[in-house]
């Protein structure tokens, strides 16, 4: 954290999050346990924000993204997950967890899964709505030969 005395620590807090925005891919814990600790603290309106939300917006990410940040954070702080397993499970799977983090449904076999399984089938496993379509259809291209596959909800009505 940035300390400068003429500084708040509302305006240090802002800071920082600006200067960690900029190398977000190497940073993403420690801006979400910034952005944790700004909305928990409501220095986005110490700052004179109308909104936490507005606050994330002006720094060019989405609010739900920084949202998901604050919560790997907070798996972090919890001690649920360590910062190594984040980053060995990866941002995009770790966000998967974050359900059932809230729901107290995060245990050794699904943290396993998290590190060992792909991204699609991890979220196959954690009962989202995944496509599993195989092409129904081949067609010859008569220009260059090549076979092209297509399902039927490809084609359109007119």
């Amino acid at each position: 954290m940035i300390s400068d005395i003429s500084l708040t620590e509302a305006e240090q807090n802002e800071i920082a999050i600006i200067e960690l925005c900029r190398n977000i891919h190497y940073n993403f814990l420690e801006l979400g346990g910034l952005l944790l600790e700004n909305y928990e603290r409501g220095y986005w309106s110490a700052n004179r924000h109308e909104s936490f939300q507005e606050f994330i917006e002006m720094l060019g990410v989405s609010y739900s993204w920084a949202t998901r940040m604050m919560g790997l954070s907070k798996i972090v702080a919890t001690q649920l997950l360590t910062e190594g397993e984040v980053l060995e499970i990866g941002v995009a799977k770790a966000c998967l967890l974050l359900p059932l983090v809230k729901r107290g449904k995060l245990d050794d076999d699904i943290k396993e899964l998290a590190k060992n399984a792909p991204y699609h089938d991890l979220r196959k496993e954690l009962g989202y709505k995944v496509k599993d379509e195989l092409p129904e259809e081949y067609l010859l291209c008569p220009r260059c030969g090549a076979d092209i596959t297509f399902h039927k909800g490809m084609i359109r009505k007119r």
